[in-house]
């Protein structure tokens, strides 16, 4: 006797069907989240580089230096 294909279960369809639109309203909210965050960005009034220079004295990744001889 073979045994039972996952398709041939009695609750597959309703689960798989769940999960489905689960991933799609995941990825929705993910896309969503992503414009809102793109449009903060545009409208923040610092620059990039700015932004990028704080984050970095932030971390220290390449700390300030001082020209004191």
């Amino acid at each position: 006797m073979q045994p039972k294909k996952l398709e041939q279960y009695k609750y597959f369809q309703p689960i798989a069907w769940t999960l489905c639109l689960s991933f799609a309203g995941f990825v929705g909210m993910l896309a969503l989240q992503v414009q809102e965050s793109f449009k903060q960005l545009e409208e923040s009034s610092i620059g990039f580089e700015t932004r990028l220079q704080n984050i970095e004295n932030i971390v220290n990744v390449n700390p300030p230096q001082n020209n004191v001889r």
